[in-house]
């Protein structure tokens, strides 16, 4: 029979083992999360700057044509 204080080492090392796990998990959601929000972000300056593109690519011809 295994000593009772191996048994005790194994699982803390399990347990040790999953908790980095978990917290690496974790980050690693946290940092998907925040790159979603930046890509979002930036494809929403994106939509305006080309919404502002347009309307000075417009601008000109209708001044021109009184």
């Amino acid at each position: 029979m295994l000593q009772m204080s191996k048994l005790l080492n194994s699982r803390d090392e399990w347990k040790n083992k999953a908790t980095e796990r978990a917290a690496e998990l974790r980050e690693l959601r946290k940092t998907q999360k925040r790159h979603l929000k930046k890509i979002a972000e930036l494809k929403r300056n994106n939509c305006q700057l080309k919404q502002l593109v347009e309307a000075k690519k417009t601008l000109p011809s209708s001044i021109s044509q009184p």
